[in-house]
């Protein structure tokens, strides 16, 4: 989580929406959140962080201003990724949490839940930042990879706030 942050921060800064000093004391602050975060808990990612820790905003603008930062990431990212305003209406991958407990609670510390899946064959996750949802998407194909022998295609999305907000809640129940 702390070099999805650092690389969020960073990328804002080269896109201009944060200076170097605002980056910087961003950075420095959710590296040391990262450090207070209980055990089993999930992290708040660095979008959401900066939106309500950082910014000190109220919630009723989050979904608009985390949505613009989402898509402006994106547009920086090398890797492709798709941006979904309907994540929230696909199925929950029980089953496969349940056969694979780490790669759930990868999802569930990261607010990175899995949206399609082929049994092992492939899969899309996604979150509301694109840096932590591929670092993520790398994580779950390592652990399928040591499972089965073989990595399945991944496919990284992103979605809005309010989606990820309802997945999580919906996929691990918190």
């Amino acid at each position: 989580m702390a070099h999805c942050g650092e690389y969020t921060f960073q990328a804002l800064n080269k896109i201009g929406v944060l200076s170097i000093e605002d980056s910087g004391r961003i950075t420095q602050q959710y590296l040391k959140y990262l450090t207070t975060v209980e055990k089993d808990r999930p992290f708040a990612d660095a979008l959401a962080y900066l939106y309500f820790e950082g910014w000190r905003r109220p919630e009723i603008d989050a979904q608009d201003t985390i949505l613009r930062l989402t898509k402006s990431l994106i547009t920086y990212s090398r890797a492709k990724i798709t941006h979904l305003s309907f994540a929230q209406h696909t199925n929950t991958p029980i089953e496969f949490y349940n056969s694979f407990p780490t790669i759930s609670e990868i999802c569930r510390l990261l607010n990175t839940p899995i949206i399609q899946l082929s049994e092992k064959e492939f899969f899309t996750v996604t979150g509301i930042n694109p840096f932590t949802t591929t670092a993520a998407a790398r994580l779950i194909s390592n652990e399928v990879q040591q499972e089965i022998g073989r990595k399945p295609f991944s496919f990284i999305s992103t979605t809005d706030f309010t989606s990820v907000k309802y997945l999580h809640g919906r996929h691990f129940g918190t």
